[in-house]
């Protein structure tokens, strides 16, 4: 073999999903020394009604649109299989997944398979090395087959050469799934994308702000009632990204808008920079779950970024900072934000996001192209 590298990313969402993910960092950072071939994502959970339009997507061909810019030295292939990851269709996947990716299983040269998903049909055995990415604790997620995902992680564990966790959580579940090497990697943010927008210096309002998928099954929607109504005569809740279905369909949805909270949508990442540096508060306002807590918000550090303290929810993954981040339980939760929105220290955005110094996709990047290299030297 005379080539060099070829990376395989299976992801867990489209490239142009509404909000970039761990994945959508990791891809372009491997991209800057091999070239990278990144499988948007084939879904872990059920099929749902609401997720006939992706499929359809997936079965028409191609056609230029506008989404999130593709870095040189990636290439964005959309895998169409069979729903769902059952035992009955795994050798047709299989199939249709390496003639997709057959650029990669064809490459004369060493293969890196970088997974976000344990369905990896089996790809893992023309890799040369192999690193699973677990970002959360994906059998815990609504409407996914558990007991499947469970034994495809398994199987996985076996062909692994490297396994990376964003928590704590995370990395325990992988050992308990068997797999021998691992490394706990928190998220973290665009730091300088964010410092910037902090930088021009737009005048702050008493503004509170959550950034972030709104899911019922991860965001406690009666908190964030229970924080608008508070905030009447004293500030605003603005909520950014995407509402699922589940949400928008929820009874306490139409009960949080009545209240006054305000809905922006998804934002491009310049957009939610200045939507931050504006606000005085950040809020991390996630039910305590067997799934949240195995998440590390990456919400978290653009908050600290932005210079906006944080108020947080007990997830295990978050960690209480005197005068920066407070991890308070849910009796508390308003009360802790409207102290924290009643006290706008000039000088607590600067010294707030010297805490996110470090934390940035740039020095992780080099981290992982680091990692990577050396186990493909191996």
């Amino acid at each position: 073999m005379s080539a060099a590298p070829l990376v395989l990313v299976l992801g867990t969402a489209d490239w142009d999903a509404a909000i970039a993910t761990n994945q959508h960092h990791v891809a372009p950072a491997l991209a800057r020394r091999w070239p990278v071939l990144f499988a948007e994502g084939t879904g872990t959970r059920r099929l749902r009604v609401s997720d006939a339009r992706r499929v359809l997507r997936r079965l028409r061909p191609p056609a230029p649109v506008p989404g999130r810019p593709v870095p040189a030295g990636l290439e964005v292939v959309s895998p169409r299989l069979v729903p769902h990851h059952a035992p009955s269709t795994r050798a047709v996947n299989g199939w249709a997944l390496r003639r997709q990716v057959r650029r990669w299983v064809e490459h004369d040269g060493p293969r890196l398979l970088w997974t976000y998903t344990p369905f990896t049909y089996g790809l893992e055995a023309l890799a040369d090395r192999t690193v699973y990415h677990l970002v959360d604790l994906l059998h815990e997620n609504p409407g996914v087959h558990r007991a499947r995902l469970l034994a495809a992680e398994r199987s996985l564990a076996a062909g692994t050469d490297l396994a990376l966790a964003t928590s704590p959580a995370v990395q325990e579940h992988l050992r308990e799934r068997g797999f021998a090497a691992t490394r706990c990697l928190p998220n973290v943010c665009d730091v300088d994308l964010f410092a910037a927008a902090r930088g021009r210096g737009a005048p702050r309002s008493a503004t509170v702000v959550f950034a972030g998928t709104l899911a019922p099954h991860k965001v406690d929607l009666p908190l964030l009632l229970d924080l608008a109504t508070a905030l009447r005569g004293r500030g605003r809740l603005r909520l950014i990204g995407p509402v699922t279905a589940d949400c928008a369909g929820d009874p306490a949805w139409a009960r949080l808008l009545a209240a006054g909270a305000e809905v922006v949508g998804p934002l491009p990442a310049g957009a939610l920079a200045d939507e931050l540096a504006a606000a005085t508060v950040g809020i991390v306002p996630y039910r305590v779950s067997p799934l949240t807590a195995g998440i590390s918000p990456l919400k978290t550090f653009e908050y600290l970024a932005a210079g906006l303290p944080v108020v947080s929810t007990p997830l295990p993954a978050v960690a209480a900072v005197p005068g920066a981040v407070f991890v308070t339980a849910r009796p508390e939760f308003t009360a802790r934000v409207l102290d924290v929105l009643a006290d706008p220290d000039p000088a607590r955005p600067a010294r707030v996001a010297d805490l996110a110094r470090g934390q940035d996709w740039t020095s992780r990047g080099r981290e992982l192209r680091a990692l990577a290299g050396a186990l493909l030297a191996a």
